[in-house]
C-alpha cells in the first residue's frame, strides 16, 4: 500500500511529537507543584505531543510554517497540562514559546522577503494581549497575567494566517470556556465558591482548531 504525501507529513510529524512529548514532560513534572499521577507520566504528554503534531503534518505539510507551528505545540501540551492542574502558566514556559514563535515567523518574513503575514501576525500579538489585559485589569484578576500571554501567543500565531483566524480563535476558546463552566463534571470553583475556568488550555485550544481549519 502506497502512502500519499500527506499520510507521511502526519506519520512523520506524529512520530516526532512522540518523541518530543516525551521529552517535554519532564518539564511539565518540573513544573508542577503538587504530584500528578496522570499528568506527569510521560506516556501522557508524548500522546498528547504526537496526536497535535500529528494534525499539524497533516493539514500544513511540507510548508515551513509547520516548524514554528510544532514548537508552539510542543511547549502548548505542558502548559496546558499545567493550567488545567493548577490554574497557572508559568512564564518560564510561555514567554519562550512566545518569543520562539515570533523568532520563527521573523526568520520566514527574511527569507520570503515578505514581510506582510509578519506584520500582521505582530499587531494581533498586540491586540490580543492588549484586549485580555485590559479584561485582566477590568475583572480584578478573573483573567491572569499567564493568560494575556497565552492570547499574544494565539494572536501571532492565528495573525500569520489571517484576521479571520484571531477572532475565530478567540471565540473559539470563549466557547469551550463556557462548556467546561456549564459541565458539572468540568466546572471547578475556587475557595471563596467562585467558578474558574483554566482559560489557557481553552485558547491554545482555539489556535490549534483555526490553524486546522485554514489547512
Amino acid at each position: 500500500m502506497q502512502l500519499t504525501a500527506s499520510s507521511w507529513w502526519w506519520s512523520g510529524s506524529a512520530a516526532v511529537g512522540l518523541v518530543l512529548g516525551a521529552v517535554a514532560s519532564g518539564i511539565t513534572r518540573r513544573f508542577l507543584q503538587h504530584e500528578r499521577t496522570l499528568a506527569e507520566a510521560w506516556w501522557f504528554g508524548a500522546v498528547l505531543t504526537a496526536v497535535a503534531l500529528g494534525l499539524l503534518g497533516w493539514r500544513v505539510g511540507a510548508r515551513a510554517e509547520l516548524a514554528v507551528y510544532g514548537f508552539v505545540a510542543v511547549l502548548a501540551i505542558p502548559l496546558t497540562v499545567i493550567d488545567w492542574c493548577e490554574h497557572r502558566l508559568p512564564r518560564a514556559l510561555i514567554w519562550p514559546q512566545l518569543a520562539g514563535a515570533t523568532l520563527g515567523f521573523g526568520v520566514l518574513c527574511l527569507v520570503r522577503d515578505d514581510p506582510a503575514s509578519g506584520l500582521r501576525a505582530l499587531t494581533a500579538l498586540v491586540a490580543a494581549g492588549g484586549m485580555f489585559l485590559i479584561l485582566a485589569v477590568a475583572t480584578g484578576g478573573g483573567i491572569g497575567a499567564g493568560d494575556v500571554s497565552a492570547a499574544a501567543v494565539v494572536g501571532l500565531v492565528t495573525g500569520w494566517i489571517g484576521w479571520a483566524q484571531v477572532v475565530g480563535a478567540l471565540l473559539t476558546a470563549s466557547l469551550l470556556a463556557l462548556v467546561m463552566v456549564a459541565a458539572p463534571g468540568l466546572r471547578r470553583r475556587d475557595q471563596d465558591g467562585a467558578t474558574v475556568v483554566p482559560f489557557g488550555p481553552c485558547l491554545l485550544a482555539g489556535a490549534l482548531v483555526m490553524v486546522l481549519a485554514s489547512g
